[in-house]
């Protein structure tokens, strides 16, 4: 038998190891698919929450490396005593009765005054020791209706040749339309804040007044209130400018094209003020550096910042171009996000990303601790340092151990990547008081208005982005206040006049009329 030929046998060695190369090229993007339709499948089919079960990460890396769970804290230790209420509920279940179920801070109309007949046939020989209520939650149903200014008119008698006299008309409190302050407010309400599409509005106006009031005559009047109000958005932009921590995040919303027969995709980019609550929405057609930088009034030409301000947000790269262009813009990250790659990963490597998890939980039980007992934003850094670097260096540490162990395009390799990434502006939180551990707070404030994109399914056109930004400012600014923003709205409609100063719009936003217009009682809503 002859001897093969050794170049030959190279030769087949040489192809196989491309092949064994290749197959486990293959094996990695197979796993990698399937562990993205696992993740597609749970996203569509599986539970949203994101809650760990203590029991799980107990059974995986023990007792010992999770520690024991604090005791509770004892009232006058200066943490935060719990309620009255909370023992009842912890321990035996406390039956509701009628005082927790139904509101009891509404006006009582006394409709009936009931007498037994036999004290109304003879009242001397009874005495009135009490009474007894039948109580019943009742509502007055809305009246739509004009209101007239009338305007006298007069002729003198003296000079017939003088012209008649009378009284200039008032300023509509829409200019072009016929609609009131208070109808206004209830058709901008309705619309972005209990999410009712003006078509829906139209046929309750037909059915509850007998109104024919057509949805294009409803969206022309949302956009006059809205050219009308937008002094107000100015000075509310003003506000959230002032702040040296925004928070920053932007969503996806699509806005008809006519003529097209399809939808365009704009932005709507995200601000708020975590300390003051102010929330700015802002509309724009593209996602680049370049929108946040005109709405933060950036030059440029100079590339300098208007102060040192600190953006909490999360890996989006305008963030970061927008970091790198304007030297006096630090970027802060957002624990939630890193936090959620690495739990979408967890069924991948569970005895990996589970100790990972079992530290941000932690780091999470600080900061509700520090929001519990409303701690200043000195007393956070500090608490921050001393409780919480320690841990923000471990898990730092176990991130990094893991780098080279995992491939790149796996899940868990894209969140390791993602987190080390994020790292340095995440572990600012450490350093500023002011400045919070996630932008769950501005994303919060999206929620709106995604919701109601559910229901109108897209923004009209381009333009009418702007108006639908506006009207959820002012909401959104009047939740943070403790206001009822119909009744803000309509206020703010009636007081404005036609063309503003600045002085006139700052005086009117909600955080100027908060005192003003909530209900005696009522505290301000937290941000």
């Amino acid at each position: 038998m002859p001897e093969a030929d050794p170049s030959d046998i190279a030769a087949l060695l040489e192809r196989l190891g491309k092949v064994e190369a290749e197959l486990e090229a293959a094996k990695a993007e197979l796993a990698r698919k399937g562990q993205i339709i696992e993740a597609l499948q749970k996203r569509l089919f599986g539970s949203q929450s994101e809650r760990l079960d203590p029991g799980q990460l107990e059974l995986l890396i023990g007792e010992e490396a999770l520690g024991k769970p604090e005791p509770p804290p004892e009232p006058g230790d200066g943490t935060c005593a719990p309620e009255e209420g909370e023992e009842k509920r912890k321990g035996k279940r406390h039956r509701r009765t009628k005082a927790d179920l139904f509101p009891r801070n509404l006006a009582v109309v006394i409709d009936k005054v009931l007498i037994p007949g036999e004290v109304e046939a003879s009242p001397g020989d009874w005495v009135e020791i009490g009474e007894e209520n039948h109580d019943e939650l009742e509502v007055v149903r809305p009246r739509l209706y004009w209101r007239r200014v009338v305007r006298k008119k007069f002729k003198s008698k003296l000079d017939r040749r003088r012209p008649p006299v009378v009284v200039p008309a008032p300023e509509p409190s829409l200019p072009g339309t016929l609609c009131g302050p208070g109808l206004a407010a209830q058709i901008l309400t309705e619309k972005y804040a209990d999410h009712l599409p003006h078509e829906r509005q139209s046929k309750r106006l037909k059915r509850q007044h007998g109104v024919g009031i057509g949805r294009q005559t409803l969206n022309a009047w949302t956009h006059a209130a809205a050219a009308h109000l937008a002094p107000v958005g100015g000075a509310i932009r003003a506000e959230l400018l002032e702040a040296g921590v925004i928070e920053a995040d932007e969503t996806p919303m699509n806005y008809l094209q006519p003529g097209c027969g399809k939808t365009g995709l704009g932005y709507l980019w995200t601000y708020l003020d975590p300390q003051a609550g102010t929330v700015y929405y802002d509309w724009c057609l593209g996602r680049g550096h370049g929108h946040p930088a005109d709405f933060l009034g950036l030059d440029g030409d100079t590339a300098t910042a208007r102060s040192p301000l600190i953006v909490l947000c999360d890996g989006h790269s305008a963030y970061r171009a927008l970091a790198s262009r304007y030297d006096h813009i630090l970027l802060g990250g957002c624990l939630a996000h890193i936090r959620r790659k690495f739990f979408e990963a967890k069924e991948q490597a569970p005895k990996v990303v589970l100790p990972i998890l079992a530290d941000i939980r932690e780091l999470y039980r600080i900061e509700r601790w520090l929001r519990q007992t409303k701690a200043p934003p000195a007393c956070r850094m500090l608490v921050r340092r001393a409780r919480g670097r320690p841990i923000v260096e471990a898990l730092h540490e176990k991130i990094l151990a893991e780098r080279k162990k995992h491939l790149p395009r796996s899940m868990l390799g894209g969140a390791i990547r993602y987190a080390l990434g994020q790292w340095e502006a995440f572990a600012r939180f450490l350093e500023n008081g002011k400045l919070e551990i996630d932008n769950n707070l501005v994303e919060n404030a999206i929620r709106p208005a995604k919701l109601g994109l559910k229901n109108y399914l897209f923004i009209g056109s381009a333009e009418a982005g702007s108006t639908s930004a506006l009207i959820y400012t002012l909401i959104a600014n009047c939740k943070a206040h403790g206001l009822d923003p119909e009744v803000y709205l309509a206020e703010v409609i009636k007081r404005l006049p036609a063309n503003p100063t600045p002085e006139q719009a700052a005086a009117l936003t909600p955080a100027k009329l908060a005192d003003e217009l909530r209900p005696a009682g009522e505290a301000t809503a937290a941000a």
